[in-house]
């Protein structure tokens, strides 16, 4: 009988009561696979009684697809090794159970006499680790599909995960990562930004962000760190290009800081505008040009700010988005509605791929060097045809002057009345014509003449005279002089005439009748008006303005009434040498003329002379007209002038009246005469303007030679101011051409007794 340990009943008592109550299933077997002891767990499990089981062979209790390796796993007990398998078991098509399976040997010394196995139901847990290695898988493929690095350490700060991506920011494979220490690693990071920031995060618990240069990868790098459980989850992104376009953009802001600064400190109006013409840069001379401001001007359009008439504008632009660049005189507005004229320069801005993106416009005021451009142009225009008028008067005066002396020579003798009436005509048809003459060259090149001092209420009475002579009767005449008090210095006759001008001007302007209202006051300019405006020094002026409520004009003939030859009267009625005149004649006198019109009601001419200071002296009483014309005592006369007829007439008349004549036709054959003739030459009457030797050579000569002859200039060209300070020294007289015969006597006879008289008067 073997030994109790040995016998299986014996040992199926033993370790069967052992098993009995254990949760798994457990069994007991003997070398052939018999069951010997089986606990209530296999019993319920297998749905047979205890004593089916007992004696019967494990494999034939199991189903068929686990019994090879049941009986294998049994053998390999039986032989000394602990065996274990997992097996899982199918039931109906549906997931089944998972039995992790184990056999043991039981021993007796060295021999093993049977095994007990084991089976525990792993299916749940099975089932949580399928699932888990699916969420981890799944887990993997989302982190390492995600653009930024994800990464995690543990609280040694060694790597315990990393995503492709993170692999790929710091240049090393997975393995290189996982498990070693992140400082080990990169020891250059100890006690950098991230090294704090990471012990920050696990130090409070609290999300940390850190952003910074890394200088062993060296680019830029945005961690954020999350505390987990374990340590560290780290989401790293790449910010190296973007923090490259930052610096470049800050640069390139400070950059442009820097230039609008420079813009700024301009002065020339600088302004960026967009395609469409909407403001996008606007600097500060821009805002004191126009009127707008910065804030005012941005995000409008240039077109509707800036133009009243956009046609040049349009065509400027099209232009430039053909070349690329433009530039030319723009005519503008400020706020207030003022006019402008600016020289712009535009350049195409290209973007990064060469295409248009906005316009950059330079715009420089010349408004007002345009304005004196114009000017020194009409000045130019002025001197070409005061050149031109000055030689048509010369010949026309020297061609009126033997005709008006011819006539009075004439007019000497008996004549029946039809004869006297054509004569007479003919002398107010040669008057008429010197008087044209004289207008045209007063704006042509300056009006001159004798300045005496000219009370204005006394000139303003004379033009309300003449108004009130020359108005119809449906024209009210308002002058307004009452308490007035001032005078200019000038010519009266001059100032007479620019007053009559505009009176007459104001009659054609109210054809239905109306209004016309003179009005006298002190006007006080300070530099800056002075300058800007009228071109004059600043100081008190005497305004005077002639006011008709009458047509009144647009603006566009406004701004041309004073210019020569400008008229719009009907062809026939105006010459359009009344106001150029006039504007001349107030120039010489050291004033200014405006005006102001609108069209249909009425137009205000406005006249401001200087006014003249106490210490002005008084003017000469007017020698009164003599009643018979002088006669000479058979003084010697020698009469200089390469015109023959002027010579011969001049001479008959001076003959006719008790002088001594003779002649010659330029000055060297005067000077000839003067030291060869047989008597004494007393006066020289010389032309100014001749061939060989012309009337200042020859007045400056006999200065020299002969001081004791007084000399009288004649000349068909100048007043006698400008006469005499052309000839020089030495003359005497000055008589404008054509001169009558009362004038020429008088002039002769009192330049020979020594006589002052008023000069420079009418023929």
């Amino acid at each position: 009988m073997p030994p109790p340990f040995r016998d299986p009943s014996a040992i199926a008592a033993l370790v069967g009561a052992t098993i009995a109550e254990l949760p798994d299933v457990a069994m007991v077997l003997d070398s052939d696979g018999v069951l010997l002891a089986v606990n209530n767990a296999l019993v319920e499990r297998s749905r047979m009684s205890r004593d089916e089981l007992i004696g019967r062979r494990l494999v034939d209790v199991i189903m068929d697809e686990d019994r090879e390796a049941t009986q294998l796993s049994i053998s390999r007990a039986f032989a000394g090794a602990v065996d274990e398998f997992t097996r899982v078991r199918q039931g109906d098509g549906a997931p089944g159970y998972v039995l992790q399976v184990a056999f043991y040997p039981i021993r007796d010394g060295d021999e093993v006499v049977a095994v007990w196995g084991l089976s525990r139901d792993i299916t749940e847990a099975e089932h949580e680790r399928a699932r888990l290695a699916e969420l981890d898988e799944r887990l993997s493929l989302t982190l390492n599909a995600i653009s930024d690095g994800i990464m995690f350490v543990d609280r040694e700060w060694r790597f315990t995960y990393v995503n492709a991506t993170a692999c790929e920011l710091v240049g090393r494979s997975e393995d290189e990562l996982v498990g070693n220490s992140a400082w080990e690693i990169f020891p250059e990071g100890v006690d950098g930004p991230y090294w704090q920031a990471y012990h920050r995060a696990l130090d409070t618990g609290e999300r940390q962000q850190v952003r910074s240069f890394f200088e062993p990868l060296g680019g830029w790098y945005d961690v954020t760190a999350y505390p987990t459980a374990s340590g560290l989850a780290l989401y790293v992104r790449d910010v190296t290009d973007e923090e490259l376009t930052s610096q470049r953009e800050q640069e390139t802001q400070r950059r442009l800081v820097d230039q609008a600064r420079l813009l700024d400190a301009s002065n020339d109006a600088m302004i960026v505008r967009s395609l469409d013409h909407t403001i996008q840069y606007w600097n500060k001379a821009a805002g004191d040009l126009y009127g707008w401001s910065t804030d005012e001007a941005l995000g409008r359009s240039a077109s509707e700010l800036l133009y009243d008439d956009t046609t040049a504008f349009i065509e400027a632009n099209s232009a430039l988005m053909r070349d690329g660049y433009w530039s030319g005189d723009l005519e503008q507005r400020t706020r207030d509605g003022h006019a402008l004229t600016v020289q712009t320069r535009w350049q195409l801005v290209l973007d990064d791929r060469g295409e248009p993106s906005a316009i950059f416009a330079v715009n420089h005021d010349i408004t007002a060097e345009r304005a004196a451009t114009e000017a020194r142009l009409r000045a130019q225009r002025m001197e070409s045809l005061g050149t031109l008028a000055g030689g048509i008067a010369h010949d026309l005066n020297n061609v009126l002057t033997p005709i008006l002396m011819s006539i009075q020579l004439l007019s000497q003798r008996d004549r029946d009345e039809t004869e006297t009436r054509i004569l007479s005509g003919m002398e107010d048809a040669v008057k008429r014509g010197a008087d044209m003459i004289r207008q045209v060259l007063s704006f042509a090149r300056g009006v001159e003449g004798r300045r005496v001092r000219v009370s204005i209420r006394g000139l303003v009475d004379d033009a309300a005279q003449f108004a009130d002579d020359a108005l119809p009767s449906n024209i009210e005449i308002v002058v307004t002089r009452e308490g007035f008090a001032g005078d200019t210095m000038g010519d009266p006759t001059q100032l007479l005439q620019v007053l009559i001008n505009l009176v007459s001007n104001a009659k054609d302007a109210m054809t239905a009748g109306g209004q016309l209202r003179i009005d006298a006051r002190i006007l006080t300019l300070d530099d800056q008006l002075a300058s800007a405006t009228h071109m004059v020094p600043p100081g008190e002026y005497i305004s005077v303005e002639v006011e008709d409520n009458g047509e009144g004009m647009p603006a566009e003939v406004a701004e041309k009434v004073f210019e020569p030859f400008f008229t719009t009267k009907e062809p026939g009625r105006g010459t359009g040498l009344g106001l150029a005149s006039s504007l001349a004649i107030v120039r010489s006198h050291g004033g200014f003329m405006n005006v102001r019109s609108r069209e249909g009601t009425g137009t205000t001419f406005q006249v401001a002379l200087p006014l003249a200071s106490d210490e002005e002296p008084l003017s000469s009483p007017v020698r009164p007209a003599v009643a018979q014309l002088p006669q000479g005592h058979d003084e010697v006369i020698l009469v200089v002038d390469d015109e023959p007829m002027i010579r011969q007439v001049t001479a008959q008349t001076l003959a006719a009246h008790g002088y001594s004549v003779i002649t010659a036709s330029q000055g060297a054959e005067a000077v000839t005469l003067i030291e060869t003739a047989q008597r004494p030459i007393e006066l020289v009457l010389t032309d100014m303007m001749m061939p060989v030797m012309d009337g200042a050579e020859l007045s400056a000569l006999l200065e020299e030679q002969h001081p004791h002859i007084p000399i009288i200039a004649m000349s068909g060209l100048n007043s006698h101011d400008s006469g005499t300070r052309d000839a020089g020294m030495g003359i005497t007289r000055f008589l404008p051409k054509p001169f009558t015969t009362s004038l020429l006597l008088t002039t002769v006879s009192d330049t020979l007794k020594r006589v002052p008289v008023e000069e420079g008067g009418s023929p």
